[in-house]
């Protein structure tokens, strides 16, 4: 007990520490993505004016910048004067042999003097890694509601956050952290290379979003992105001039996004072998140590043989991967525990309640880059057309499940007929996506009945053209979404 009080002790952050936490080896700050702006409203509500919510917990696939983003929050609460704020590591406890019981205990006798309910000021608690402390949701549970002045920020596993925390469900808000958006990328990379913040035209992904999934017939969608095309062809000329690509083109830059640094961790790192290797690292951590505390008796050599084969399919169906992976009940919990530890994506088709149900699923990567890390294995570093297509699918589907709730997208499914990439439900009727590398059809679109207008999505054009219902658009436009 004497290790943990000395531990709590040293747990309030200092101005020192916070500065350390948000910048980079050369001692530069990273830059802040868009997540940051709603975390230092949530703060600054609580703080000055007592609002809910009071406890948030950032919740994402490793390496994608969450114990950033919850550094930076506290610098921006310590900006504003405030000085109560104490970082705990649930790794650290896990290894002192502790949970929070125990430390809000001495927080209680040796920090505050007081009760937690008898506490007149907010405190603020940053835990990281709150997963690996045993019993961390009921102990939460307890301090929410024995201290009202408590703003707790915490970060951790998808898997582990999201569905295994009953007891917290009315009480804690769960923000999701994605890898990476195109736009977050260039930001990044630019301040790295050139310490210069590059931004798009203010709005332009949500009038884009506006634009492609809200015009009401193909003409006023034509006519939306005409209105767009100078302010997204100066903005991608710039990323061009200040990343030295050397051409107007984008692909050499979305190639590298798409395979290697949508996931923050990976960013400083320019060696492919060596993205791939801690990749790899990152499948052995989430099956060895995050998927085990989910549920007993995980087996995971054969969770990485099943996303070996994941990764070179498109479309699957649990009765064909029954015949290498077992019964097809176990297969369907053995993807549902990938999907809640958001290695995968998962996808449904398209539809009412029974072709939900189904047997065929399509699933996705969250990170083009952990299937590309896949393969690596295989493949080596040069990839055809069509697996280089499959990359660009994740990273739309990536983009998909950020812009949309899961409800409001699928892949398309007609018995003996057109199945298109990916559906999404709008008002009347469903737009219909279809992705590729160089794609110059319309064939799946086109056949897809009931539908309001097709986008395909081409990663080798520079500008958009209209054909009958159908909209093809360059990649690099839909990416600055």
């Amino acid at each position: 007990m004497d290790e943990l009080k000395s531990y709590i002790i040293n747990s309030k952050v200092s101005k020192r520490r916070i500065s350390a936490e948000i910048r980079d080896g050369n001692n530069s700050p990273y830059p802040k993505r868009n997540l940051f702006v709603k975390l230092r409203q949530y703060s600054i509500d609580f703080l000055k004016h007592r609002q809910e919510p009071r406890m948030i917990a950032l919740a994402g696939l490793r390496g994608v910048g969450k114990t950033t983003l919850l550094w930076q929050t506290a610098e921006e609460m310590s900006k504003i004067g405030y000085s109560h704020i104490y970082f705990i590591n649930g790794n650290d406890l896990n290894t002192l042999n502790h949970h929070l019981y125990d430390t809000f205990q001495i927080f209680e006798e040796e920090i505050f003097g007081k009760k937690f309910f008898e506490i007149d000021h907010p405190v603020v608690f940053l835990i990281d890694e709150v997963h690996d402390v045993r019993d961390w949701d009921l102990h939460l549970k307890i301090l929410y509601d024995k201290c009202k002045q408590a703003f707790v920020l915490i970060t951790g596993s998808s898997a582990l956050l999201l569905h295994n925390s009953a007891d917290l469900s009315s009480r804690m808000t769960i923000t999701k952290v994605f890898p990476f958006r195109y736009a977050e990328f260039v930001l990044s990379s630019c301040w790295i290379k050139k310490k210069r913040l590059l931004f798009a035209k203010k709005g332009l992904g949500s009038k884009l979003r506006e634009i492609l999934f809200y015009s009401e017939t193909i003409d006023v969608l034509s006519s939306g992105l005409t209105s767009l095309r100078l302010h997204i062809n100066d903005y991608l000329n710039e990323v061009s001039w200040e990343l030295g690509i050397g051409s107007k083109s984008q692909q050499p830059l979305i190639d590298e996004y798409v395979s290697y640094h949508n996931i923050a961790r990976f960013l400083p790192l320019q060696n492919k072998e060596i993205i791939n290797d801690r990749i790899i690292a990152l499948f052995e951590r989430i099956l060895l140590k995050d998927l085990p505390v989910l549920e007993e008796g995980i087996r995971p050599e054969t969770l990485f043989r099943l996303l070996m084969r994941l990764a070179l399919s498109d479309e699957v169906n649990y009765q064909s991967l029954s015949r290498d992976f077992g019964r097809e009940k176990e297969i369907e919990h053995f993807i549902d525990l990938l999907d809640k530890a958001e290695i995968l994506n998962v996808f449904l088709p398209h539809g009412g309640t029974k072709s939900k149900t189904g047997k065929n699923i399509k699933p996705f990567f969250m990170s083009p880059s952990l299937r590309r890390a896949l393969y690596a294995k295989i493949y080596g570093n040069e990839l055809k057309d069509d697996l280089r297509a499959r990359l660009y699918e994740d990273i739309i589907a990536m983009y998909l499940r950020r812009l949309f709730d899961p409800g409001m997208t699928g892949f398309g499914f007609q018995e003996n007929g057109s199945k298109p990439d990916f559906i999404v439900e709008t008002r009347n009727k469903p737009i219909v996506l279809e992705v590729g590398v160089g794609k110059a059809t319309n064939k799946q679109i086109r056949e897809y009945q009931d539908k309001r207008y097709g986008i395909v999505i081409n990663a080798k054009i520079s500008d958009f053209s209209v054909k009958e219902d159908c909209i093809f658009m360059p990649l690099s436009w839909f990416l600055l979404l």
